[in-house]
């Protein structure tokens, strides 16, 4: 008898156990699954602070093969582009071949030996068409203010954009 109850126990201990592994697993998967807009990471009241205009809602455009969505707040001569690429939003035929965020932007960066970088901003960055390229936590950030590359202006909206992309993870 007292052998089955001490049975029953370790069997109830061990299923506890493998449900909250288990239940640690999904929200991990979870969590990665996530897609992140890109507003979210500079809102129009962000980019007004940034830069002084006052732009309406952002148009956002997709490319989903690489994982990208783009928003672009354009008011005529002014214009902000903020761009991720993450793999919650790739095609599942671009991660089968071994493609990620990362990769594109290593590759990216190898396309510009030597490019500038600014301190501070993300894991990495450099400048380069079509403006800063930032690479977070796996994640891949372009920023663009259209004609200007004033290299202050790119800094604070990219450190804008990583801190609202640390806030959202």
């Amino acid at each position: 008898m007292k052998r089955s109850k001490l049975g029953a126990i370790i069997l109830l201990v061990v299923a506890v156990f493998l449900v909250s592994c288990e239940s640690k697993q999904g929200k991990k998967e979870a969590d990665s699954a996530k897609i992140i807009e890109p507003a979210q990471l500079l809102s129009k009241e962000d980019v007004k602070a940034l830069t002084g205009v006052d732009f309406g809602v952002c148009e956002v455009k997709e490319q989903p093969v690489v994982g990208q969505k783009l928003c672009v707040y354009d008011k005529g001569n002014s214009m902000v582009q903020v761009g991720l690429s993450q793999v919650a939003f790739m095609a599942k035929k671009t991660l089968d071949s071994g493609s990620t965020p990362e990769s594109i932007y290593k590759t990216t960066k190898e396309a510009f030996p030597g490019a500038e970088t600014i301190a501070g901003v993300g894991d990495d960055n450099f400048l380069a068409p079509p403006g800063l390229h930032i690479l977070k936590n796996g994640y891949y950030i372009t920023i663009s203010l259209g004609m200007s590359n004033d290299k202050e202006k790119l800094k604070a909206v990219g450190m804008k954009a990583v801190d609202n992309l640390d806030k959202l993870r």
